[in-house]
């Protein structure tokens, strides 16, 4: 199972852990309607989602206007998310680990 951490892009430190499970879709954004909110005015009301593909999980910007952000500061559209694998939104940074249960 895939886990979620929301980290401080300034500090590091860890805000939240979500497990993602075999919900079919996480809407991340700074609305109250989202499963995972951030409230940041850099962060789109809906900004991006995390889907199912199968077995995979896929994280997916839906529009947003500050962009979701690989490490290297390449903004994406789809991404297939892998274990160790980290994106910006904003003032938060998303950290994929696989948990092994």
């Amino acid at each position: 199972m895939m886990e979620l951490h929301v980290c401080s892009k300034k500090t590091g430190s860890l805000l939240k852990a979500f497990a993602l499970g075999d919900t079919a879709e996480v809407l991340i954004g700074r609305d109250e309607s989202c499963d995972i909110k951030i409230k940041a005015p850099t962060v789109s009301r809906e900004h991006c989602a995390i889907e199912r593909d199968g077995e995979d999980l896929v994280l997916r910007d839906l529009g947003s206007k500050g962009g979701t952000l690989r490490s290297t500061g390449e903004r994406i559209d789809r991404l297939r998310l892998e274990d160790g694998m980290e994106v910006t939104i904003g003032p938060a940074v998303l950290k994929f680990y696989e948990s092994g249960i």
